[in-house]
């Protein structure tokens, strides 16, 4: 046998070895942030619970996002089935499509949802609709990583099973990835769960606007614009107030403006 009939064998050989040796340590990597965003998330349940300050909410969103974006970024560095894709021209066609559909679905989704809310155009709110668009891309990239990994497990016994020649002497992977397949459906439960409670979210949506696209400065006068949290000017006649009805909830009204 010559030396190039090896190679192909060869070849195998380490792309099991290297699909094996990331999904060991994605696994270990999920196991370790899911701790961290257990603690987390209990936190801003009970934040909701408690009836907290806003302020409180917010610092635990951020902080669960931080942690969403460390490991995103932490993962997807050598992430194995971007790599096997970006091998061909097929490949980066499929990545090409998938981050054009999440784009698109996040940013009709923010528009839906501000004029779910606000009851106006959304480019009245474009600073709040961007940031939206940009949380929901994040949601969707989360959920594409954690589905890399489920596809990695089949492209790994995939192999494995054409090309037995690819089978090394190592112990097989089994209960290593029980853990990050766990935290993989437990994660995207979560996600997709966070996305109907419109109560809460609609909430934190409502306050974050507040302070990026609602004005606070204003010389219309009457009953309408009494004790508002701000305004929002939509024509030169046309202003949306926010007036505060609870801890949690603001009530939205078109109005005139009077001079």
């Amino acid at each position: 046998m010559s030396i190039d009939d090896k190679k192909p064998a060869d070849t195998s050989k380490v792309t099991v070895d290297a699909v094996r040796e990331w999904l060991i340590q994605t696994t270990r990597l999920f196991a370790k942030f899911a701790i961290i965003l257990l603690i987390l998330g209990g936190a801003l349940l009970l934040s909701f619970a408690l009836h907290l300050p806003i302020y409180v909410s917010y610092s635990l969103v951020l902080l669960i996002a931080a942690v969403l974006f460390i490991m995103l970024i932490m993962v997807s560095i050598k992430n194995i089935v971007y790599l096997y894709l970006k091998t061909s021209i097929w490949g980066q066609i499929v990545l090409y499509l998938l981050v054009a559909l999440i784009s698109a679905h996040a940013y009709l989704y923010a528009i839906g949802e501000v004029n779910r809310i606000f009851l106006v155009d959304p480019s009245n709110l474009a600073l709040t609709t961007s940031v939206l668009t940009g949380i929901v891309f994040f949601k969707y990239a989360i959920m594409a990583l954690l589905g890399s990994y489920l596809i990695a497990i089949g492209l790994y016994f995939y192999i494995k099973q054409t090309d037995k020649s690819a089978v090394n002497n190592r112990q097989p992977l089994g209960k290593k990835m029980l853990t990050g397949i766990a935290f993989v459906f437990i994660t995207s439960i979560s996600l997709v769960t966070a996305g109907h409670i419109s109560k809460y979210s609609d909430a934190l949506i409502k306050a974050f606007a507040l302070k990026i696209d609602f004005y606070s400065h204003y010389t219309c006068t009457g009953d309408d614009f009494r004790d508002v949290e701000g305004v929002l000017f939509l024509s030169a006649s046309d202003i949306l107030v926010a007036k505060k009805v609870d801890s949690m909830e603001w009530k939205f009204k078109n109005v005139k403006c009077e001079p």
